[in-house]
């Protein structure tokens, strides 16, 4: 049960930290080439903003968080139920950053639920 939560955590941290590194990106200008990516003032914004900052710490719980529950439980089934990080992030993103979620990608992510439903009964 203790690597069941464990995992449960990395799902949560992981679609908190991809909606941080969005609402970071998102205050800044788009980037919409290599060129802009690359720029020494682009970079810096990234390294050095906080929403970009508590992503990386968000994830890198989940790092270790993830191999502690890699010692119990299979991958074959861990990894699948990681998709899961999709639908909370799509279900975050909808409530924290005002995304508008279209019919079909509900209906995506109602598969995805469907198929973790499947891999948590065998």
């Amino acid at each position: 049960m203790f690597a069941i939560t464990l995992l449960a955590i990395c799902i949560f941290l992981g679609a908190s930290g991809q909606i941080c590194w969005k609402y970071g990106m998102s205050n800044m200008d788009r980037i919409n080439d290599v060129n802009s990516l690359l720029q020494p003032e682009t970079i810096q914004n990234i390294l050095t903003n906080k929403y970009i900052i508590l992503g990386l710490v968000l994830y890198g719980c989940t790092f270790f968080l993830w191999l502690s529950a890699m010692s119990t439980l299979d991958v074959s089934f861990m990894y699948p139920m990681l998709s899961l990080a999709y639908v909370l992030t799509a279900l975050l993103a909808f409530y924290f950053l005002g995304e508008q979620i279209s019919i079909l990608r509900w209906s995506g992510i109602i598969l995805v639920v469907l198929g973790c439903i499947l891999i948590m009964k065998s």
